[in-house]
């Protein structure tokens, strides 16, 4: 892995950035929306590195590995993507198409969230700051 020293630092990092999303009207609005039980699955850089979101009814709920019930939308990709994604470094879409993103399940309501991704990666450099992981931040 390129910007993590291993699976968890990658999965606490990104759970806290749910969190922080989970906080903000705008964002978690947005997500809720999406109605939908996502599986970002980084298994492929180490095991157990997967999150989950649950933003079915109305809700918004996250963890770590398997996620509650079976997923909607399953997202793989590396955690080093993940957090370029997250760093808005790598256009999800374009990543789709490049197969750098391998998507099982509809996208299309969170892709269009996409817009948002600015805000998400503002969000996402406070979340490694306060975690204190400045050296991840990608510039």
């Amino acid at each position: 892995m390129e910007f993590w020293k291993d699976p968890q630092e990658a999965v606490t990092a990104i759970l806290k950035l749910h969190e922080a999303v989970s906080k903000d009207p705008e964002l978690s609005e947005g997500m809720k929306k999406v109605n939908q039980l996502i599986l970002y699955d980084y298994t492929e850089s180490g095991p157990g590195c997967a999150v989950w979101v649950d933003a079915r009814g109305g809700k918004l709920e996250f963890g770590a590995g398997d996620p509650p019930g079976t997923p909607d939308l399953v997202m793989s990709l590396s955690a080093d993507d993940a957090h370029r994604s997250w760093s808005d470094k790598l256009n999800p879409v374009m990543a789709i198409t490049r197969k750098k993103i391998r998507v099982k399940g509809s996208a299309v309501g969170l892709l269009k969230l996409a817009p948002k991704l600015k805000k998400v990666a503002a969000v996402y450099v406070q979340v490694l700051k306060d975690l204190g992981m400045e050296d991840k931040i990608i510039k």
